[in-house]
């Protein structure tokens, strides 16, 4: 046990770099520090306030019974994703693997260790999670003391189980990577397919509640033409009902029919996901006598998985490693080329020698190309319409919001976000050069468009031919995403230049971890709420909206450009 508190007092006395902020000497790092943890608290706070604001939305249809279940849902669900992308990374690190090797401790202690962080740290998030909406329920819901004492126990026994599993992924992608011998393509490929079954699984979900929902929210509505028809056949047998326009509903009548399509879909849920039912019963009675069972089989499993992952750990770490084979290169003919095709060519052997960068970033191109090619056999409209949306007091027009879903994902991760960073101890070495700001970060920007150029192309093309879209609405579908991926690259960039992290041991620390990286993708997520608007607004007002947010963008990118350009490279260290 003394092996295993001290790897765990290693692994959690720098959680979320408080320690770092603690005991740094220098100013400037301390300052910056302090304002990432600032906005981290800050995001941290909005998704509280998201969090208890979508538990009394559905208390207003009156869902209230199925707060716990979806709450708790999306909490096993959000450990579960982020255990997909960061469980092999914070249980393999190649660049301690020497150093932990050489110390007196046992694999179980190192992955026990490693696992308790994972653990903590859904924990944290299973909280933030669960605490606002549990206390907008049993509110609600006139829930007793011991509701509210069973919070805290809930939100540490359920992250238990997501742990146990997300570091079973890491493993398994672990093995086989290890058994690869293009290591970077492998796991390139990996991430790809991972995240393209995901989002073909949730189609697939999306479609099935689509058309559950229809079915239900006919019948109900049926049945309520029906028992209102009753009276109305007594007076006279000649009178007919007809149904009521969006304009004649009232609010109530509103409600109750959201009510049904939600209730449609989250009873397709508890099917699909048994666990979630059961912790939402046991929450609501509350029985602590479930939880303890919840409980131990879920230690059980944890358990279990510390020791099959500790007794392998040394073992797939060494066979994880890279091997770069050095070859007798004869030199032949020499090329003269200019500055800035020697520094994309450079930037480009850094991006695709590091399996990590290149999964992280893409991903959002892929789903892209993805989303294009599903649209020639589903059509988003039909589903919007099957969604019994035309109850709402507006008119959903997915077409509208289909430029800024097509550029949400070119923005999602920016590979400049990380580009700076990525040159790591390195970073004296271009620094260094008689090259202007303009010239050094200008090459990696290029490079990030360069990538995203074919991906971009091929999606455009492709959904030319498999949506019908009036010529106004196509120029809007090429001229938006452009622009939002060269607002990505120029925010990423921007962002990577005041939040540097040169002083790394392993790629993911930059790639998934840094500040820089986390921002831009809020940043790119902005880009959806003009969408939204575009989607509800009337088509009248719908081309002035598009024309806004492209010279807003426009100005913003002239903005930053400028802003790069004039970037003091000597005076930057991070």
């Amino acid at each position: 046990m003394k092996e295993f508190g001290a790897m765990a007092r290693l692994e959690l006395i720098n959680i979320f770099g408080i320690n770092e902020i603690r005991h740094t000497k220098n100013p400037r790092e301390k300052k910056r520090r302090t304002m990432l943890v600032f906005t981290l608290v800050a995001i941290s706070v909005l998704l509280l306030g998201y969090s208890g604001a979508g538990a009394y939305a559905m208390t207003t249809l009156g869902l209230t019974d199925r707060i716990p279940m979806l709450y708790f849902l999306m909490a096993v669900l959000l450990l579960l994703g982020l255990g997909l992308i960061k469980s092999r990374s914070r249980l393999y690190r190649e660049k301690d693997l020497d150093m932990i090797s050489a110390l007196p401790v046992r694999g179980i202690h190192v992955v026990g260790a490693r696992i308790l962080r994972m653990y903590l740290e859904g924990v944290l998030i299973t909280l933030g999670i669960l605490t606002p909406s549990m206390l907008v329920y049993g509110i609600s819901s006139g829930a007793g003391a011991a509701f509210y004492l069973s919070i805290l126990p809930a939100a540490v026994v359920l992250a238990i189980l997501p742990t146990a599993l997300s570091a079973w992924i890491g493993i398994l992608i672990a093995g086989v990577i290890a058994k690869s011998r293009h290591k970077v393509l492998a796991e390139i490929l990996i991430t790809v397919v991972l995240v393209l079954g995901m989002a073909l699984f949730m189609s697939l979900v999306s479609v099935n509640e689509s058309g559950g929902t229809e079915g239900g929210s006919e019948s109900s509505v049926t049945s309520q033409s029906s028992a209102e028809e009753k009276p109305a056949e007594k007076n006279t047998a000649e009178k007919t009902t007809e149904p009521k326009s969006v304009s004649e509903l009232s609010e109530e009548e509103m409600k109750a029919k959201m009510a049904v399509t939600m209730r449609n879909a989250m009873d397709m849920v508890e099917e699909f996901f048994p666990p979630a039912r059961v912790m939402g019963e046991v929450l609501c009675k509350p029985d602590f006598s479930g939880l303890l069972i919840y409980a131990v089989i879920s230690l059980a499993v944890l358990i279990l998985t510390t020791l099959v992952i500790g007794s392998l750990f040394f073992r797939i770490s060494a066979k994880m490693v890279t091997v770069t084979r050095h070859r007798e290169y004869q030199l032949e003919s020499l090329r003269r080329q200019s500055v800035m095709t020697a520094l994309v060519k450079k930037e480009s052997a850094r991006y695709f020698s590091t399996g990590i960068y290149v999964a992280n970033t893409i991903v959002g191109p892929v789903l892209a190309v993805a989303f294009a090619v599903a649209t020639a056999f589903f059509d988003p409209q039909k589903i919007i319409a099957a969604s019994d949306t035309n109850n709402l007091p507006f008119d959903i027009q997915i077409s509208a919001m289909l430029p800024y879903l097509l550029g949400m994902f070119f923005v999602l991760v920016s590979i400049s976000s990380s580009a700076l960073s990525m040159e790591g101890r390195n970073w004296w070495i271009p620094r260094s050069l008689p090259l202007s700001a303009k010239e050094i970060l200008g090459s990696k920007m290029i490079f990030n468009l360069m990538v995203l150029a074919p991906f971009y192309a091929l999606s455009e093309i492709i959904l030319l031919f498999t949506m019908r879209l009036s010529l106004l609405e196509r120029l809007w579908l090429f001229l938006i995403p452009g622009v939002g991926i060269l607002f990505s690259v120029l925010l990423g960039m921007t962002l990577n230049l005041k939040f540097p992290k040169f002083r790394w041991d392993n790629a993911t620390e930059v790639v998934k971890q840094s500040a820089a990286t986390g921002l831009s993708i809020l940043g790119g997520v902005g880009l959806v709420l003009p969408g939204v608007a575009a989607m509800i607004i009337p088509e009248a007002y719908r081309n002035y909206l598009n024309l806004g947010v492209l010279v807003i963008l426009c100005l913003i990118c002239l903005w930053l450009y400028r802003k790069i350009c004039r970037t003091r490279l000597e005076k930057l260290d991070g």
